[in-house]
Parts: structure tokens; C-alpha cells; sequence
């Protein structure tokens, strides 16, 4: 799962339990503080800069589009084993149109993601949200088990809650 510090210094590193989701953030800051350290140095103007992040982001979104997974996992692995995870998490997975290779891997808790703005207003309604979200689920749950035509397709733009 997400959610363990991002380590400074290799000192640091060893003094902690290092996840690999660390490593990705202590990776990712790296790579970060390099190309601001370099664009520094090059004194770039962002006019010069911008069309390269436009053309990234239309990489991704494009890698989003057509081979990303998301989904809710129920177990985890613990050893050679598999057993029930503490709670639902989501997990997103990504990879290049291009190789197939995958370049994302994230896990998170669902009560980490409900719980992330923590404004308790917020956090409510995002329970009722769930709430409902579970009915719709339990009723096809039900369908299933009376032998009713299965739902192969999430809810219509209009049919629920799109952004909370």
C-alpha cells in the first residue's frame, strides 16, 4: 500500500522499513529535483518547455485510455500466500501502448482515499456515496442470485454520483 515517508537521505533509507512505493517516491523526488536542477542550469524559457509536457501528458492520458486497469482487490499477498486485506483497496495499473510494459503500479486503501481531503463535511458525504454504491451492488448481487440478466456496463453520465 501507499502512504510510507519518502526518505532523504540514504541514512534515512536504512533507518525505516523501505516499501517499494518509497523507493517510487524517493525515485520519483530524484528525478524531480534533476530536471528543475537542469532546466535551472538551461535557463529554458517555458515556452520552450511547455510543448514536451503537453506531449507527455498526451502520452499518458492516451496510456490511461487504452491499457490502464483499475480495480478493487480483497487480497493481499503475505508471503507465498494470499489472505483477506484489512479493507478494500483500489488498485491502478498502466502500461505503455507501445511495449506493454507496465509503468504504473498503485494500491490504495479506500478509507485512505475517503479520508484524503479530511474534512469531516467532505468525508460523509463520500460514506454516503459508498452507501449507496453498496446498494446498487448488493441489488445486483440479488439479480445474480435470482437468476436475473447481468449489468455489463457501469451506470449512465446521469444514472449516479460522478465526482462527489
Amino acid at each position: 500500500m501507499t502512504g510510507g515517508a519518502a526518505c532523504d537521505s540514504a541514512g534515512a533509507m536504512a533507518e525505516e522499513n523501505f516499501t517499494s512505493a518509497d523507493f517510487h517516491n524517493v525515485v520519483h523526488k530524484q528525478i524531480v529535483n534533476a530536471v528543475t536542477d537542469t532546466l535551472a542550469a538551461g535557463k529554458l524559457d517555458w515556452e520552450l518547455i511547455a510543448p514536451f509536457l503537453d506531449a507527455a501528458r498526451s502520452i499518458c492520458r492516451a496510456d490511461f485510455e487504452e491499457a490502464a486497469r483499475i480495480a478493487f482487490h480483497t487480497v493481499r499477498a503475505e508471503g507465498e500466500d494470499w489472505v483477506e486485506a484489512e479493507e478494500a483497496f483500489l488498485g491502478i495499473a498502466v502500461a505503455g501502448r507501445d511495449d506493454g510494459e507496465e509503468w504504473l503500479s498503485q494500491t490504495y486503501w479506500v478509507s485512505d482515499v475517503a479520508l484524503a481531503d479530511r474534512d469531516p463535511e467532505q468525508v460523509r458525504r463520500v460514506a454516503a456515496a459508498l452507501g449507496r454504491s453498496l446498494a446498487k451492488i448488493n441489488a445486483w448481487l440479488a439479480e445474480q442470485e435470482e437468476g436475473g440478466p447481468a449489468r455489463a456496463e457501469p451506470p449512465s453520465e446521469g444514472e449516479g454520483d460522478s465526482h462527489g
